[in-house]
């Protein structure tokens, strides 16, 4: 297996249809008196939609608005990667600028793909298949191959990442490589299925989320590994928990998410505080923020007539320091610069830390996701068949 080898990614300029430079276009006084009519048709019927009434797609500051077209024929997964949002179907993962411009592309088949992107690269591969790639700008490692179909595969802050596959006689194996592609770490789970794992920034732990229901029950485990020794240095195991997300912090500390409660652990793998969500029912959440944590719940006042949805934020110590409360069931959670945003129905919201709102944008399409985007200010709405770039 070649691993590290950087290939460039060929033709990833977007195809212009540009004339050359020494051709001359012919002057046609026709062309230009049909234009000014195009121009006057179309003021006068967005002076017409103005009066009567109609809402546009958007409402925002401005009324800025870039439309970019995607493939809805297939599974997309997008997320923002430097001042591009990339995004990933059955066919490749590709770039696109905010004007909607692609940037480059690289094809790929994929049935059931992931994606997960940093500051430097992104991270695609396929549920079930048996291969995962490193891409920068305009560059990719080589293919990472594995012997067994994957399962799940994570990047950190700095490059490092990990690949958990099936393995005869295992209930998995996870690797670890390097930010080159070189495998620094092997582990064979024995007796847990592997459900999450994360990788330190400086690429010396591992922590990985582990199910046993050989009892009958849902139990939930936490083990911690340093990358220099086979043996691992602590391990807890949770009852009655299910802990599907767990993220390395700047400091080293871990941050586990259940489905019942979200915890911090030490360094060293000790617990220091839990927030016990008890008989409230949660919805979605965040834990990609390093100093947030934000998670949404029914409100418990819920009902047929009162179905209000409460956004709880958190610090880093587990402390409560904002909430907002709104109408109907929350759909999705970002948090970028300090910012919160979520979507109900065709409605987003944009908050800050205290709960206090922003700004709140309305769309005339049904949306399906929102990310927003490194420059602030600025959030990415995908409905069904384009993304719209908004200002607010």
């Amino acid at each position: 297996m070649k691993n590290g080898n950087i290939k460039e990614i060929k033709e990833y300029k977007r195809n212009k249809n540009s004339k050359s430079k020494n051709e001359k276009p012919k002057k046609s006084n026709g062309n230009i008196f049909l234009g000014i009519i195009f121009i006057l048709i179309a003021l006068g019927g967005t002076y017409f939609l103005y009066i009567n009434g109609f809402n546009f797609p958007f409402t925002q500051k401005n009324n800025k608005t870039t439309t970019i077209t995607i493939d809805s024929g297939s599974q997309t997964i997008l997320e923002s990667y430097k001042d591009n949002i990339i995004y990933c179907n059955n066919s490749g993962i590709y770039a696109v600028n905010q004007k909607g411009e692609l940037e480059w592309n690289v094809p790929m088949t994929l049935n059931n793909p992931f994606l997960y992107t940093n500051e430097k690269s992104i991270l695609v591969g396929d549920r079930g298949g048996r291969e995962v790639n490193i891409v920068t700008n305009y560059a990719t490692i080589d293919p990472i191959k594995t012997d067994e179909p994957i399962i799940t595969a994570k990047i950190n802050a700095t490059g490092y990442f990990a690949i958990v596959t099936e393995e005869k006689g295992y209930k998995g194996r996870l690797t670890v490589y390097n930010p080159k592609g070189q495998e620094i770490y092997r582990w064979h789970s024995v007796g847990n299925n592997i459900i999450d794992v994360a990788i330190s920034n400086d690429g010396k732990k591992i922590a990985v989320s582990v199910l046993n229901t050989s009892k009958g029950t849902v139990s939930s485990g936490l083990i911690f590994f340093y990358v220099s020794e086979e043996e691992p240095y602590a391990a807890t195991q949770i009852e009655d928990t299910l802990i599907t997300n767990i993220k390395f912090y700047k400091n080293n500390s871990l941050i586990a998410f259940g489905d019942n409660q979200v915890m911090e652990f030490s360094p060293q793998g000790v617990r220091k505080w839990n927030i016990d969500f008890g008989d409230k029912k949660m919805s979605t959440y965040n834990i990609d923020s390093d100093s947030i944590i934000a998670i949404a719940f029914e409100s418990e006042k819920a009902s047929l007539l009162n179905n209000k949805s409460i956004v709880e934020l958190f610090n880093r110590d587990g402390n409560k320091i904002g909430e907002y409360e709104s109408d109907g069931k929350i759909n999705r959670l970002v948090v970028k610069n300090r910012q919160i945003a979520f979507y109900q129905n065709r409605k987003i919201h944009i908050i800050n830390t205290k709960g206090e709102e922003i700004a709140t944008l309305t769309s005339k399409k049904d949306i399906k996701d929102i990310i927003l985007l490194k420059e602030r200010g600025k959030i990415l709405v995908v409905s069904r068949n384009d993304m719209d770039v908004l200002e607010y």
